[in-house]
């Protein structure tokens, strides 16, 4: 039996068909990638000579193309540009050595306080009394002589009740505005008075007597700015404070002289001073040696 092995399609069966085996898709070669293209360099214009700056800045370099999705680029990446620091301090076109030094000094008197915040805060100045010499208070010595001449109250001791001196025969005082006086022991009479009599508050004399005891009135210290009191004779005499401290003055100092008491205002607190005084001097002498001068009294004029 002969079979047909024709290669040729026959046309005259139009019912039958031939699949065509498909064939493989040949390799495609890849493509070289096009050459990048310098780009054209920009036009300057030379700028007049009056207009140029004193510092050039470098020329901006032509930009590269960036290269083709999907293509090979053998050119080396583009160089980026740092970020330029921030200086916190003003700069002034400076070089980079001399704006260092600048931000290390600043550095310094940012942390120092301004003046404005110095002169906000208060100022307490300390009392005069904490600047004094070192002196004994009452109730360390018993008396004072010329071994211990000087005890010191403390501010309290100074400003409350009233200051006894007893076993006097006269007081002189220095008040305010150096008005000065002077008054002898016992009932106050006109006639015994030198000088003038200073009134504190409460119509109280700022030193006087009751009976035989001299007296001052703590509460107004600060009137006073000094006080002296002579003993009677051959007496010792003593001084007390609220709290019961107290300090004897000896009646005799030596052979020939005795001690006054002299009590002397220092800010807030009195200072009391053994003064030796040689016998025979008058009251007036004595006063005067320590510097006090009686004021004129004014003749009484009416109404």
């Amino acid at each position: 039996m002969a079979v047909n092995r024709s290669s040729a399609v026959r046309t005259d069966l139009p019912f039958l068909s031939r699949r065509v085996k498909p064939r493989a898709a040949a390799p495609v070669a890849p493509q070289a990638a096009p050459a990048p293209q310098a780009a054209p360099a920009p036009r300057t214009t030379p700028a007049p000579a009056a207009a140029a700056p004193r510092t050039s800045a470098p020329a901006a370099r032509p930009a590269t193309p960036a290269p083709a999705p999907g293509s090979l680029s053998l050119s080396p990446p583009p160089r980026q540009q740092p970020a330029p620091s921030v200086s916190p301090s003003l700069s002034l076109g400076l070089s980079p050595n001399a704006e260092a030094a600048s931000s290390r000094a600043a550095a310094p008197a940012a942390s120092r306080p301004t003046s404005s915040s110095r002169a906000a805060e208060p100022v307490r100045a300390e009392p005069l009394h904490n600047r004094l010499f070192p002196a004994p208070g009452m109730g360390e010595l018993r008396s004072l002589d010329r071994q211990n001449p000087v005890v010191r109250l403390t501010p309290m001791e100074s400003a409350v009740g009233s200051l006894v001196v007893a076993g006097t025969v006269r007081a002189v005082w220095e008040g305010p505005g150096y008005s000065t006086g002077s008054v002898s022991a016992g009932e106050f009479r006109p006639e015994d008075l030198d000088g003038v009599m200073v009134q504190a508050p409460g119509n109280r004399p700022l030193v006087g007597y009751e009976d035989d005891l001299a007296l001052i009135p703590l509460r107004h210290v600060r009137m006073l700015r000094r006080a002296l009191f002579f003993p009677k004779p051959k007496q010792p005499m003593s001084v007390g404070v609220y709290n019961g401290k107290s300090v004897t003055i000896p009646a005799q100092a030596g052979h020939r002289s005795y001690y006054a008491l002299s009590v002397i205002r220092v800010d807030d607190v009195l200072e009391l001073r053994a003064e030796e005084l040689p016998y025979g001097m008058e009251f007036k002498a004595i006063w005067e040696a320590f510097g006090f001068t009686m004021t004129t009294r004014l003749p009484y004029q009416g109404r």
